[in-house]
């Protein structure tokens, strides 16, 4: 056999030769494995930057709480320092109260990683929540009456305001901890967070007036 004939009979073959399951589905399982690593590498990736990112959101409101404490406890100080003055019948000349109090942070995230936070948390958070609407409630409130002579109204709204004030720093602090803890009574607490005990008997007369509808202090009331 001559070699023109011997690659004609080569090539025969191999044309009438019939190819096993094996030969024939093997490039479709390589594909197959192929795209199945990648989609897992990807699924892989993508759930580590989601965890990551649910983290780093996390800290976000973490970080308001703390921020938030110390607004509430700041605001305290300001609010206290004026008890006096109200209670000897002046108007305050001046104040370091906010405008309002806010947690960005915590309004932006927190919707997306709730189920981050213990039943605890998530109540609290929702308290929290509350009280800042009613703190800048009564903030405004408080702004508006600074050039009215009803110093008995303006004594109302500093009494209801340091009520919510102390109710979010108590919240914050268990969010914090996740941790429910019985706190000091009200002066004690007050007075854990550094308010001066003549501030804080000036509250206290502030509040037996508002009781008694005025009949103690007898604050400018037109």
């Amino acid at each position: 056999m001559d070699i023109d004939s011997f690659a004609q009979c080569l090539t025969y073959i191999q044309a009438t030769t019939v190819k096993t399951s094996a030969d024939k589905f093997l490039p479709l399982a390589g594909t197959i494995v192929g795209a199945g690593l990648a989609f897992a590498l990807n699924h892989f990736s993508a759930t580590r930057k989601e965890a990551k990112t649910k983290v780093a959101k996390k800290e976000c409101c973490e970080e308001d709480i703390h921020e938030l404490m110390h607004i509430c406890r700041h605001t305290l100080e300001s609010l206290l320092e004026i008890c006096g003055t109200i209670a000897m019948k002046s108007r305050p000349t001046g104040h370091n109260l906010p405008s309002a109090v806010s947690s960005p942070l915590l309004d932006k995230y927190y919707p997306e990683i709730a189920h981050t936070f213990s039943v605890d948390q998530r109540y609290w958070i929702k308290l929290v929540f509350r009280y800042i609407d009613d703190i800048n409630n009564y903030l405004a409130q408080l702004m508006e009456h600074e050039a009215e002579t009803s110093l008995f109204r303006i004594s109302v709204l500093v009494i209801n305001l340091e009520s919510w004030l102390l109710e979010v720093y108590k919240h914050c602090y268990c969010i914090i901890k996740d941790n429910k803890f019985e706190f000091s009574e009200h002066d004690e607490a007050l007075a854990e967070l550094g308010i001066l005990q003549e501030q804080i008997a000036w509250l206290n007369m502030l509040k037996s007036n508002a009781e008694k509808a005025n009949s103690v202090l007898r604050l400018p009331n037109i």
